[in-house]
């Protein structure tokens, strides 16, 4: 639905570019008293419809526009004409600067209500245990779990061991505190917000390095990230408070 949103104030936005564009251009088709007086902002018409046709135009910028000057302006094939002077008689695209300044307002309230909508839905996540203070909990808990194992394994099997629980760890636990976004930001503000990234992309950094260091064979260097990831987490844990 944010995506549908999303292309109605894009297009309303293009609408209002568009029109906007024109607020200052209007037709020559106009009748004389709306542009009568009205003063030219850059050089207007091309004397001379065939081929070869004069390079001096019509009017002058600075010259201000009368029935004559309009009249060879028509004679010319000129379909507008750029003024100095803003007048909304003589805008006659205001409608769909208007329709897009509409589209526009209704996208972005159609995104705060799906943005609030979300949050009630991630806040009953959360207070059902499944939102991103029962993630890092988790996360932390079998983070603990794999080091002691590790730590009090003798078989040979550690380096397995170590794949197989961070696998299980970056599906069930480091994606869905990732994608509880919307209720930390909420909850801590962007500020806030970056400041605990910044401790737990540093954590989900070393237990990348730990699987790696695992499937390539390094013991020691896999451990040691799994005990940095540790410290890691905790302090991102205690920044979410």
């Amino acid at each position: 639905m944010r995506l549908i949103a999303w292309l109605i104030i894009t297009v309303s936005l293009v609408a209002c570019i568009v029109a906007a564009i024109t607020a200052y251009s209007p037709p020559v088709t106009l009748p004389d008293e709306l542009l009568a007086s009205a003063t030219l902002n850059a050089p207007a018409g091309r004397a001379g419809a065939q081929w070869p046709a004069s390079t001096q135009p019509v009017a002058q910028k600075g010259e201000p526009l009368t029935p004559e000057v309009l009249a060879r302006l028509r004679a010319a094939g000129e379909s507008r004409v750029r003024l100095k002077e803003f007048s909304l008689r003589r805008w006659r695209e205001w409608w769909v600067f208007a329709v897009g300044c509409a589209g526009m307002l209704a996208g972005g309230l159609w995104i705060r209500r799906e943005n609030a909508r979300q949050l009630v839905l991630d806040q009953r996540a959360a207070d059902a245990g499944e939102g991103p203070d029962a993630a890092i909990k988790h996360l932390r808990a079998e983070l603990d779990v794999l080091r002691r194992d590790v730590a009090g394994d003798t078989s040979g099997a550690r380096l397995p061991l170590i794949r197989e629980r961070v696998d299980h760890m970056m599906t069930h636990h480091i994606v869905p505190f990732i994608d509880a976004r919307p209720v930390l930001v909420s909850r801590l503000k962007l500020a806030g917000y970056a400041q605990l990234m910044d401790r737990f992309a540093a954590g989900e950094r070393q237990l990348n390095r730990a699987w790696s260091a695992a499937a390539d064979g390094y013991e020691e260097e896999a451990v040691a990230c799994l005990d940095n990831a540790a410290v890691l987490f905790e302090e991102a844990e205690k920044r979410m408070k």
